[in-house]
């Protein structure tokens, strides 16, 4: 008998054997995984969803009465106004949180939740910029990292009224539902001061759409706080 091929043979099944439970327990961790994506996603849906939490968020978006944590303050701490906002806000700090962590999948929750984050966090803002001097300066971090990643949740173009030489929206073309403009349709309404441009390239670039506001990519707040009220935005990444 050739001892030196049986070694050989039995080298090899041994590496099998390793590889095989390699495969195994990779499979296994990733199913593990799926299994805690869902079961955690399916926690924070829940919340979200529930009745108090969205009255809360509503009241945030809809009847918030004041403008500056100064004025939180004024009214005595505790007040329903503060409740609100941390319990929301700590709530999409907390799904930041476990973005980034990869605890879970941000593809699997933030086309559900990633618009009214947006939303929330504009106008949440001058409140939190404030309480970030004078209290906390790490408050609703995860919130803020986590917001240029909604931005695809949201339509980049906003309806628009061109009932003009530019043509009707029905007959703009569209591309997965967002509606599209030509440089030919946006000139004049550049000229009329009627649209914002939004440059929201990866890169900067000596030339752009003359106008355009262009924060740093991660500088969500930044550009919310650019972009001026009640005007239709236009974004563009060439």
């Amino acid at each position: 008998m050739d001892w030196q091929v049986i070694s050989a043979v039995a080298s090899v099944v041994s590496a099998l054997a390793i590889v095989a439970g390699t495969l195994f327990v990779v499979f296994q961790l990733r199913q593990e995984a799926k299994d805690r994506d869902f079961a955690v996603g399916t926690s924070l849906f829940e919340i979200w969803q529930s009745r108090d939490f969205q009255e809360e968020q509503l009241f945030l978006l809809h009847k918030l009465p004041i403008k500056t944590w100064s004025e939180l303050v004024a009214l005595g701490r505790g007040h329903e106004i503060e409740r609100a906002l941390r319990r929301v806000g700590g709530f999409y700090d907390r799904v930041g949180h476990l973005i980034i962590s990869r605890i879970i999948d941000q593809d699997h929750i933030l086309p559900a939740i990633g618009a009214d984050a947006l939303v929330v966090w504009q106008k949440i803002w001058p409140l939190v910029e404030e309480a970030r001097r004078f209290e906390n300066p790490t408050l609703f971090q995860s919130f803020e990292a986590v917001l240029p990643n909604c931005v695809d949740c949201v339509r980049p173009l906003s309806p628009l009224n061109f009932e003009s030489k530019a043509g009707s929206a029905q007959n703009r073309p569209s591309f997965d539902g967002v509606e599209r403009i030509s440089p030919q349709e946006l000139k004049p309404l550049i000229e009329q001061n009627a649209v914002a441009v939004l440059d929201v390239g990866k890169t900067a670039r000596s030339e752009r759409v003359k106008g355009a506001i262009r924060a740093e990519p991660n500088d969500l707040a930044g550009w919310l706080r650019a972009l001026p009220p009640n005007k239709p935005v236009v974004t563009y990444c060439a």
